[in-house]
């Protein structure tokens, strides 16, 4: 996998709207005011939140794949569009990849742990 600096915004906690703005070429402002509407109608307390951001994911066309419990590092992913949800410790982080390439304003994702890995079509 290769790594591409990418963080159009520099706000702490972005990571959730900065994968999905990444994934769906959209606007990180548009799809962070899109989350928080989203949490609002789900009353939910944050925009980051996993039913927020997996109704936001799910209503554009992504699928849940069955992979969980490795390290990013060992992801075999074929060529598109994925979202990885991923962990160590209590530090919770999200990334996109594209073409096995992750777009993140952090290098050091490979010894996250994988909690959810979606895919985009």
């Amino acid at each position: 996998m290769k790594y591409e600096y990418y963080n159009p915004v520099d706000e702490n906690g972005s990571c959730v709207g900065r994968s999905i703005s990444k994934i769906f070429n959209k606007d990180y402002f548009k799809v962070k005011e899109d989350l928080i509407s989203i949490s609002k109608s789900l009353k939910k307390d944050d925009y980051r939140d996993i039913d927020v951001f997996e109704k936001y994911l799910f209503d554009n066309g992504a699928t849940k794949l069955n992979i969980k419990d490795i390290l990013v590092k060992d992801l075999k992913l074929k060529n598109g569009k994925y979202i990885v949800f991923c962990y160590k410790g209590d530090w919770y982080h999200m990334i996109p990849i594209i073409d096995n390439v992750v777009y993140d304003k952090f290098k050091d994702f490979l010894d996250l742990i994988v909690l959810t890995v979606y895919e985009v079509k």
